[in-house]
């Protein structure tokens, strides 16, 4: 317990300083306002709520998605932004790009989030979209073996089918 209380202060410093420096207006040479840094992360903050909106699952689920989308492409496009300098045009520019790749990044990771927080449930570590794929492709094969079987049967003249193949699913 000696060492969690520093590495949580010194994480919350660094954590505190990473921030201070994506705020930092290069061209004021001051920290950026309020309302500048409300209209560069508006629409990651936006982007963030269609994810969470559109991720299948949970309220958790949602949130990691959300998260990861609006905290990824909010820190890259503050960090790209700055590369702009005094040049403001530069700057938005690099900000969009920013916020696109950071949105990339900030899915990659809700996506491992999201596998982690599958495997700690019981599951088998699959995102809420690899689930609906995976259960997809077992209807889809289980419709197949349907169809087949109806066929190979259907050509020996049988009529009906094995009512214990049908329980299982393969008929």
């Amino acid at each position: 317990m000696g060492l969690i209380g520093p590495a949580v202060k010194f994480g919350t410093r660094k954590a505190g300083q990473a921030l201070n420096w994506l705020a930092w207006d290069p061209a004021a040479n001051k920290r950026r306002s309020a309302a500048d840094l409300v209209l560069r992360l508006a629409p990651d903050t936006l982007f963030g709520g269609i994810a969470a909106a559109q991720t299948p699952g949970d309220i958790g689920d949602k949130a990691i998605a959300g998260l990861g989308s609006a905290v990824g492409g909010g820190t890259g496009g503050l960090a790209l932004g700055r590369l702009g300098g005094k040049h403001q045009a530069l700057s938005a520019v690099l900000d969009m790009a920013g916020s696109i790749g950071g949105d990339f990044a900030g899915m990659a990771g809700s996506d491992m989030a999201l596998r982690g927080k599958d495997q700690l449930t019981g599951g088998v570590g699959l995102t809420p979209w690899e689930k609906i794929s995976q259960e997809q492709q077992y209807e889809l094969q289980a419709d197949m073996r349907r169809k087949i079987l109806a066929e190979i049967f259907g050509s020996q003249g049988v009529a009906t089918v094995d009512p214990t193949l049908l329980t299982n699913g393969l008929a």
